[in-house]
């Protein structure tokens, strides 16, 4: 079913963007999303070092506002060593706002800044500017489209945004996201935990939209989930990965995990829990394939 006959597959998504609040919700918050600190930028680096050590790349999605930081060497460096970029949005929009206002902070406090456009025409206008953004300063093409934030719908209810994203020539996306856990409920019973994860990465295995378009879901439990929503500590929430790589390798499947570089320096500062991932899910039996997405999309037929 996979490449050398690997039993599984594996992709790990990295979001590169700022979250400045992160771990504490009582922090400033200001949706500079594309402001990147000294940390995280070195954390990047830290993931492509380890990486690289397997053999194996990454997923990068990048907001476009970042390239306004003339310091891009840790992109660059991302690129020059294969790893795969695809596009976030300008700005990090809710792409199924219906109000110029609720696109973002920043539309809120500025919302002459839509200059008579429409939400769907703001979205569009940042998919352009973010994949220019791309071309110019890394020289290469975004791969595939990953929506700010996910949704428990994915795009379903959303049909014009499918069409937008095929229209601006992407195969991919990744969007469709299922919590294994309450976002009220600190602490959970890591069993229960598990039990939810499973569930969740059975119905959110890579499938279509109407109009072609490829959902590749981020799975499991993200690491701001994790850490800032379920307070977990680092060890529990890398026993929660290797029960869903396990889970993964049982039933043949793939299986996407997303991370955050501001969320992970602060908790995982060394990167150990990327390092333990990969190499849990190579010494599997039957072996894994870790690939990008657009890598799993060529294989699925859709690139």
């Amino acid at each position: 079913m996979y490449p050398n006959g690997a039993e599984f597959c594996l992709s790990l998504r990295p979001a590169v963007e700022m979250c400045t609040n992160f771990p504490y919700w009582t922090s400033q918050w200001n949706h500079l999303k594309g402001a990147l600190d000294a940390d995280s930028k070195q954390y990047v680096l830290k993931m492509h070092e380890v990486a690289r050590s397997y053999g194996v790349h990454l997923y990068c999605l990048l907001v476009g506002s970042s390239f306004e930081d003339p310091d891009i060497d840790y992109l660059k460096e991302l690129v020059a060593a294969g790893h795969e970029v695809g596009n976030h949005t300008y700005t990090h929009l809710n792409v199924k706002a219906e109000t110029v206002e609720s696109l973002q902070v920043v539309y809120a406090g500025a919302p002459w800044l839509a200059n008579g456009r429409t939400p769907l025409q703001i979205i569009r206008d940042e998919v352009r500017a973010t994949n220019a953004a791309i071309r110019e300063r890394l020289g290469v093409t975004a791969t595939g489209f990953g929506t700010p934030g996910a949704f428990s719908t994915g795009l379903h209810d959303v049909p014009e945004v499918q069409a937008l994203l095929e229209e601006e020539g992407f195969t991919h996306v990744t969007s469709h996201y299922l919590s294994p856990a309450s976002r009220g409920a600190k602490r959970p019973p890591l069993d229960h935990v598990e039990a939810a994860m499973c569930k969740n990465i059975d119905q959110l295995q890579p499938y279509r939209y109407p109009n072609g378009l490829l959902e590749i879901a981020p799975m499991a439990l993200t690491d701001i989930a994790a850490f800032r929503v379920l307070d977990l500590d680092r060890w529990e929430y890398v026993r929660l990965l290797k029960t869903a790589i396990d889970h993964a390798h049982a039933n043949r499947y793939i299986l996407s995990l997303a991370f955050h570089p501001p969320a992970m320096t602060a908790r995982d500062p060394h990167c150990d829990v990327l390092d333990t991932v990969i190499r849990y899910a190579l010494e599997k039996p039957g072996g894994c394939w870790i690939a990008t997405n657009s890598e799993i999309a060529a294989h699925l037929g859709a690139a």
